[in-house]
């Protein structure tokens, strides 16, 4: 089963959904073969693989069958691979188990804290021709979405709400905060905000939220 970020990305269609698990399990299929067990027509198959081919998705390949022209037959390509869940976070964890135990806690957070500054000179490179926070919010809305989170910003007369449905890190974060602790630090440092964060992923909430204050940038 695909992710929900990821049926966002495809337009929360669950035909494509479907093309994409059929594809998976079955191994490359022809067009007939899909409207056949899917139960859709030709052309509608047709149509949907025309998109997932658009997004880097799927590929066509010729097949002979004897004599006569070949057939062409679609499989997932090796981007589509990476739609699929995988537990890189038992890797993750795992392997900061071994680095805490043998460098010592202060490690871990010296591992956070490298990476909070990498991604936060990157994030400030690219929303550098935000001026206002409006802009630099959607700008950063607009990263988030690129890199597969599923977002939400809102709005009330004090505060933008930013509301994150899925975080990538959450099962590692649940063992080691300072995930959690450096990510809220790189969005105050990023938007130069005194942000709070009132829900999260890793403790068992239903997404990650953030209240951002429309008061006047921090110097």
């Amino acid at each position: 089963m695909l992710s929900f970020a990821v049926r966002i990305y495809l337009d929360e269609n669950p035909t494509k959904e479907r093309i994409l698990l059929l594809l998976k399990k079955s191994g490359p299929l022809s067009i007939e073969e899909l409207s056949s067990q899917l139960g859709i027509t030709p052309m509608g198959i047709r149509q949907h693989l025309l998109s997932l081919e658009r997004k880097g998705f799927v590929e066509y390949v010729s097949k002979r069958h004897g004599i006569g022209r070949p057939a062409f037959i679609f499989r997932l390509t090796d981007r589509a691979d990476e739609l699929f869940p995988k537990a890189y976070h038992e890797f993750t964890i795992s392997l900061l188990r071994e680095l805490e135990e043998n460098a010592g806690r202060e490690k871990i957070d010296d591992i956070f804290k490298w990476r909070k500054e990498r991604l936060l000179k990157k994030l400030k490179e690219d929303l550098s021709d935000k001026k206002s926070l409006h802009e630099r919010l959607n700008g950063f809305k607009g990263i988030l979405e690129s890199g597969g989170y599923f977002v939400e910003l809102s709005e009330d007369n004090k505060n933008y709400i930013l509301r994150q449905f899925n975080c990538p890190v959450a099962k590692v974060a649940s063992t080691y905060r300072e995930a959690c602790k450096y990510q809220l630090q790189m969005y105050r440092d990023l938007l130069r905000k005194d942000i709070t964060r009132q829900e999260c992923i890793s403790e068992g909430d239903p997404s990650c939220t953030y209240l951002i204050p429309k008061a006047p940038l921090r110097a």
